[in-house]
């Protein structure tokens, strides 16, 4: 089974999750793991970007 989020919602730090199919579905992937890196660094940079170009642009509208 192919499970789309990385702790299963909650379920993984559950007392119900003793079984080996339980705790093999909660291991993370490297890919899983290496796509939630690339988002995160995605999301700071986009973020670290709006903030210059809204900088540069109060620069400007003073310079005027």
């Amino acid at each position: 089974a192919y499970v789309h989020t990385v702790t299963l919602g909650g379920l993984c730090s559950s007392p119900l999750a003793g079984g080996p199919l339980l705790s093999a579905l909660c291991r993370l992937a490297g890919a899983q793991a290496a796509a939630l890196v690339f988002l995160f660094l995605t999301a700071l940079l986009y973020l670290a970007s709006s903030i210059v170009c809204i900088r540069m642009w109060r620069h400007e509208a003073a310079r005027r």
